[in-house]
Order: structure tokens, then sequence, then C-alpha cells
């Protein structure tokens, strides 16, 4: 096409906004698509910081001091589950893990309560003056009952003391926006001695 004296006919200025339109229309899908990416990269990040800080504290005591004795109980009242794991360590001080899940109903909480908001804590220290260990706050999203539900929630929690007096402590992490799970998982034995 040839310019001519008169300046930019119609067809040409509509032919230069098509393309400027799709132009942007991609660059705003593929920095859509970056930052969707970085968003779920940060994610990440928080769960291995908080899994990795709480895991070295934990096991520090355990393999540092040593674990003398452990004892662990479960109970669920009013849908919401505590568990509690109590531990003597070697120099005779205590340690407490204490963790409270209470589910509220959702499409990845099948069994929860319909009335109830999603509650995750987690404990850890002297049983006296316990420090809480805040779980990421990775935004929330409203379930089809419209209570607000934290999209990162502790969904496996398995804790067991094993005939060969090992205690092993599982914690399970969900996020529904995440490809892969992630997991606290610590096994000690308890009372053991070095020949």
């Amino acid at each position: 096409m040839k310019l001519n004296n008169k300046g930019i006919t119609t067809i040409e200025v509509l032919i230069c906004f098509v393309l400027v339109v799709t132009i942007t229309v991609s660059m705003y899908s593929v920095i859509s698509s970056l930052n969707e990416k970085r968003m779920l990269e940060s994610y990440k990040s928080e769960i291995y910081t908080f899994k990795n800080i709480l895991t070295k504290e934990i096991q520090d005591d355990f393999i540092k001091i040593g674990l003398a004795h452990a004892d662990y109980n479960k109970t669920v009242v009013d849908g919401k589950a505590t568990y509690i794991v109590n531990c003597q360590l070697r120099d005779g001080t205590s340690r407490q893990l204490k963790i409270e899940q209470t589910l509220a109903f959702s499409s990845y909480h099948i069994s929860g309560s319909i009335d109830k908001d999603d509650d995750f804590h987690i404990y850890y220290g002297d049983p006296t003056n316990l420090i809480e260990y805040s779980l990421p706050d990775l935004g929330e999203s409203k379930n089809q009952y419209d209570h607000v539900v934290k999209d990162l929630s502790l969904n496996n929690i398995l804790i067991s003391i094993n005939s060969d007096n090992v205690l092993s402590i599982y914690i399970g992490f969900y996020h529904p926006e995440l490809t892969t799970r992630y997991a606290i998982n610590i096994v000690a034995p308890i009372n053991f001695v070095v020949s």
C-alpha cells in the first residue's frame, strides 16, 4: 500500500489499530501468566520457609539434646481435633507439640463442618510457654456456604510411637493452587543409646 498525498486512509488507520490491540492483548496475557507463576512460587517459598523453621526447632531438640520419653494424645471435640505430643528430653527439660485443626466444609475438605471456618494452629516449646508457629497467610477464598476458608490447610496429620520406640510426626500441608503437597516429616528414636 502506498501513502498518497492526502495522508493515511481509513483502512490504514484500522489496520494499525488492530495490530496495536493484538500486540497489547498478547502482552497482557504473557504478563498475567508470569505474575500468576510468580505468585505460586512465592507461596511455595513461604511454605518451605515455615516448614524448615519448625522442623529445625523440633529436630534440634530431639537430636542435639535427645528424646528420653514421649507420649501422644489426640482429642476431637465439637469438630476440632487437637494433637498433643509431650516430650521429655535427656537434659530433664520438657517440650510439647500441639496442633489444632478445625476444617470447614469445602470442595477439598469434604468431611469438614458446615458452620465453622477453617482454623489451624501449631504450637511448640516449653509446655508452660508454648510458641505459636503461624501458618503462612496465602490468601482467602469463599466456599459454597460463604465461609472464609484459608487457602493453606493442615489436612493430613499422622503421629505415632511404634513398638520400636520411634516417634513419627507427619504434618501435611495443602493449597488448592499448588501442584504438590508439602509436609513436615520428623522421625526420632526415643531413649536411643549409642553403644
